[in-house]
């Protein structure tokens, strides 16, 4: 009875913990692209217009980086003038006493930056990263606008904005510009459907570390998961110059071609599979030859990586700015309660042979909630649009190695008892 109603609890507290997300402090966003783009003109009669027919403006691409913070690339807007060229870079940080913290809370302002422009290039040239630029077509109104506008951006006051890395980054923000002195590149863009999401086209350049892709694509919610628009998809630097290159029918100018990426590994949910699938068997085949130490170490490994990132996906959801992880249905049935199973793998380590009921119980639990969770979502496709498969595919044989040792366990049991019978039979 206790069991039972210790279940139920447990049950309970556990579906609970998603069923709302509360919403971060609002931050002012000091410098919001699209209004400050608007107080200015790009359009009209220019005196003096022969003096813009030297200067120019270009959308630089870089490839992805070695970086954590290089991998989905970098843009940038490079202006040619008599007065030479430099490079404007709306993807500056700085490591200020608070930044950790701020991040923490997503809490994170970047900076517009000034650059020599050739010394932008060479640096991207030295990590061996592909760099095209691409001239933009403006009239001497556009670009007397934009540099207008690019002056005031520049200012002290005016060059920091809150970043968001979907909806307001470097990318994004040389994308307004183009559609302010373009004319019609949104209206073009937004006509378009990509039939991917910000979750199918992040994990692309993702692949190269499967940890930091499936603890990321963990972490992030439902918000991610629609379909997006050509305009929303232009978030990565890649697709925003080859939406640019097409608007306009431009040819882009590869400065240096470093190493071709290669994003065609297989699926996260495929490999992830397979290596929950990998783990489940060693975890069993050391279970099954009565190797408990190692069989608690590797586990206690395993648990505790699945406890960690679930407390960190509990403290963004709850209490931070990062609104990606809101409403996070992962929270559901991979959740804390893992912790049970981890202290108890710990202690097998050092007191091994003892029966770990709460682990059992624990997985158990968290088994009927995922699958309560996949049954919800084929009953209710449009309301549980969470892409979380490679989740499941982790998790699943995990919680069924974990929740049912019962057979093999009094198989263990009876087999010593055999052998005490013939030693006293002796």
């Amino acid at each position: 009875m206790r069991k039972g109603l210790l279940s139920v609890i447990l049950i309970f507290l556990s579906s609970i913990l998603c069923a709302a997300s509360v919403r971060g402090v609002n931050i002012e966003d000091t410098f919001e692209s699209t209004d400050n783009l608007s107080l200015f003109s790009f359009t009209g009669d220019v005196e003096d217009a022969s003096y813009y027919d030297d200067v120019h403006f270009y959308l630089v691409t870089q490839a992805p980086g070695d970086e954590v913070y290089t991998w989905f690339g970098h843009t940038g807007l490079m202006m040619e003038s008599p007065q030479g060229s430099i490079m404007f870079d709306w993807g500056t940080f700085s490591f200020s006493p608070s930044f950790y913290l701020d991040f923490c809370f997503g809490r994170l302002y970047y900076t517009v930056s000034t650059n020599r422009a050739d010394a932008v290039i060479n640096r991207a040239i030295s990590e061996n990263r592909r760099v095209e630029i691409t001239e933009l077509p403006m009239d001497a109104a556009a670009k007397k606008g934009l540099m207008e506008f690019l002056a005031y951006n520049t200012q002290k006051e005016n060059r920091n904005y809150l970043y968001h890395y979907y909806l307001d980054n470097c990318a994004t923000r040389v994308r307004d510009i183009i559609d302010f002195t373009g004319g019609a590149f949104r209206a073009w863009a937004e006509s378009i459907m990509t039939g991917m999401t910000f979750r199918d086209l992040s994990t692309l350049y993702m692949n190269r570390n499967w940890l930091v892709s499936f603890t990321l694509n963990f972490l992030q919610g439902p918000s991610i998961d629609r379909q997006l628009n050509l305009y929303e998809a232009c978030f990565l630097p890649d697709v925003l110059n080859s939406a640019v290159k097409t608007f306009y029918s431009l040819d882009g100018n590869v400065v240096f071609q470093g190493d071709d990426e290669n994003n065609e590994n297989l699926p996260l949910v495929c490999t992830t599979l397979m290596i929950s699938l990998a783990l489940t068997l060693i975890l069993f085949l050391l279970r099954h030859f009565r190797h408990e130490r190692l069989y608690g170490l590797v586990s206690a490994v395993i648990w505790l990586y699945t406890g960690i990132a679930s407390s960190v996906l509990f403290f963004m959801m709850f209490f931070t700015n990062h609104d990606v992880t809101y409403f996070n249905e992962n929270l559901i049935f991979m959740n804390p309660l893992v912790f049970i199973i981890a202290f108890q793998s710990i202690a097998a380590v050092f007191r091994p042979g003892k029966t770990r009921k709460a682990s059992m119980y624990a997985a158990r639990i968290l088994l009927i909630l995922s699958m309560t969770d996949i049954v919800l979502k084929g009953l209710f496709p449009l309301s549980f649009i969470q892409d979380n498969a490679p989740v499941f595919a982790f998790i699943l044989p995990l919680y069924l190695l974990t929740a049912f040792p019962e057979k093999e366990r009094k198989q263990q049991i009876s087999e010593k008892e055999t052998d005490c019978r013939r030693m006293n039979a002796r």
